[in-house]
C-alpha cells in the first residue's frame, strides 16, 4: 500500500562513501520554502546556517563539526536530562547523555555516538551518530537538513529538506518523509 510517504530500507538510500543529499524540491504551485512553523522555528529556513553538506563533502566526523559550532548547552556523557529542550538563537546543542524528552532547538543539534535523544525533536539541523527513539516509543523528527551517521539508530518517523545517510549505519525503524511531500501529499 502507498500512502503517499516513501519507505527507504537500507539498500536503497546511497552510501556516503562519495556524499549523496537528497534535497526537497518544490513542484508546481508549491512554495519553494516551507512555511514558518507556529513554535517560530523554521527548518532549513537559512541553509547557510543549518546545513551539514560542506561537513559531509569533507568527510567530516561528527567530533570535528562540533568543534566549529557555537554551542548554547552541552549535554555530558553521565548527564541524563528528564524534560523538554528548547533553545533559541542560532546557536547548537551538543548531546553526548541521555535526554528524556523533546528537544526544539533553533540551531543545530548534533546527537554524538553515545548520547540519545527518547523523545521529539525539532531544529533547523540534527545529525545523529548516536540514538534517537526507542522500540515502543518512537520519536518524530521534524529538521531542515538531516544527517543519518555511521553510528546512527532511528526510531520513528523524520520530515526533512535534505537528507544525507552514512553506510553502514545501526538501522532506521520509520519514515524518511522530504517535507514537499508531508505539507503537500
Amino acid at each position: 500500500m502507498n500512502d503517499g510517504h516513501s519507505n527507504f530500507g537500507l539498500n536503497d538510500i546511497p552510501s556516503l562513501d562519495t556524499p549523496h543529499t537528497h534535497g526537497a524540491r518544490a513542484g508546481a504551485g508549491q512554495a519553494a520554502n516551507p512555511s514558518p512553523r507556529a513554535t517560530g522555528f523554521n527548518p532549513g529556513a537559512d541553509p547557510k546556517e543549518s546545513s551539514f553538506a560542506e561537513h559531509v563533502a569533507k568527510g567530516a566526523t561528527a567530533d570535528v563539526l562540533v568543534e566549529s559550532l557555537d554551542i548554547s548547552m552541552a549535554i555530558g556523557v553521565d548527564d541524563v536530562i528528564d524534560g523538554k529542550i528548547r533553545i533559541g538563537g542560532k546557536k547548537s546543542l551538543v548531546i553526548r547523555g541521555t535526554v528524556l524528552g523533546s528537544v526544539e532547538c533553533a540551531g543545530r543539534v548534533v546527537i554524538l555516538g553515545g548520547g540519545s535523544v527518547k523523545g521529539h525533536i525539532r531544529a533547523a539541523a540534527l545529525w545523529v551518530e548516536g540514538d534517537v527513539g526507542e522500540t515502543g516509543k518512537p520519536s518524530t523528527v521534524d529538521v531542515g537538513d538531516l544527517h543519518l551517521g555511521v553510528q546512527s539508530r532511528v526510531v520513528g518517523d523524520c520530515t526533512y529538506d535534505t537528507l544525507s545517510v552514512a553506510t553502514p549505519n545501526r538501522g532506521i525503524r520509520g519514515q524518511l518523509i522530504p517535507r514537499s511531500e508531508a505539507e503537500h501529499g
